[in-house]
């Protein structure tokens, strides 16, 4: 075991910034048995009965409320291995940008559009989605995928996102949040677990959300509380990550692996306790 902690602590010192951290995982994704190019928590229904299924459930969500079509154009803001953008491409026939700053990825996304044949509808970009590298009006909806809590000032990135929708355009957003509780000192070691598993900042409290979306223009806000339908996804990752992880952590990545596992385990406990809630955010540009 000491073997091991220092083996993570030697990675960890090389590495570390988040773009890093995600190209450490990019096999989480690409090896994934649902094959969907995806890290993401999958929501739960009466009627969900595999992790891919509960994936597409979660990817459905997130869009709800669009009404999706070839004409739309769509940025995809922390894009990943461009598991979502394509899946937008191939379902609904519209255009989409995918936004990512693990440069790696970008072309490895590029390649899988191609492969899954929705290259012409779908381009990926290098950059950071808190300088929003697009004019004015350029985009139909923004979405974010459990990236909203990597914006390191939550304010000035929806004033940003608010900047490059065209009017009626929706901002959309499916990750964890804090809930309204009073926190304990129990629930604030819960939280810097997460933060130090993750590589986040402090996640945003729910309601300060919908107060941010007012005050950078937004209007038709709303949320939705899902905490019941990812409650069994985040069982399912902490019950497989246990049993499975250690068996395929690629040679140099055993900190973002170690990492990532401490930061599954975190959200699980502090969703059970209260500290954390897990939610669609939507607000409008007029």
């Amino acid at each position: 075991m000491n073997s091991l902690k220092q083996q993570n602590e030697a990675e960890m010192e090389q590495n570390g910034s988040l773009a890093e951290y995600y190209h450490a995982l990019t096999l989480l994704a690409v090896h994934h048995h649902a094959d969907l190019l995806m890290i993401h928590y999958g929501l739960w229904g009466p009627d969900t009965s595999s992790d891919k299924e509960a994936l597409l459930r979660a990817s459905e969500t997130l869009v709800r409320g669009c009404d999706l079509d070839r004409d739309w154009r769509i940025l995809d803001a922390g894009c990943g291995v461009g598991g979502m953008a394509i899946w937008l491409a191939q379902e609904f026939g519209c255009k989409v940008t995918g936004l990512s700053n693990c440069e790696p990825h970008v072309e490895l996304a590029a390649e899988e559009a191609q492969k899954r044949g929705v290259g012409d509808l779908v381009e990926f970009v290098y950059g950071d989605f808190m300088e929003m590298p697009f004019p004015d009006a350029s985009f139909d909806a923004v979405l974010n995928h459990e990236t909203y809590c990597y914006a390191h000032d939550k304010p000035a990135y929806l004033r940003g996102a608010h900047r490059i929708l065209k009017p009626g355009g929706r901002w959309q957003a499916l990750d964890g949040f804090l809930t309204d509780k009073v926190f304990s000192e129990s629930d604030e070691a819960i939280h810097a677990d997460l933060q130090q598993g993750w590589l986040t900042i402090p996640l945003a409290r729910w309601r300060q959300v919908l107060a941010d979306l007012k005050d950078a223009g937004f209007e038709d806000i709303g949320e939705q509380d899902l905490d019941a339908e990812v409650a069994p996804a985040t069982v399912r990752l902490c019950n497989n990550w246990a049993f499975f992880w250690p068996t395929f952590v690629p040679p140099g990545k055993m900190w973002a692996y170690e990492k990532f596992g401490d930061g599954l385990m975190s959200y699980q406990k502090g969703l059970q306790q209260g500290v954390f809630t897990y939610r669609l955010i939507y607000g409008v540009k007029p």
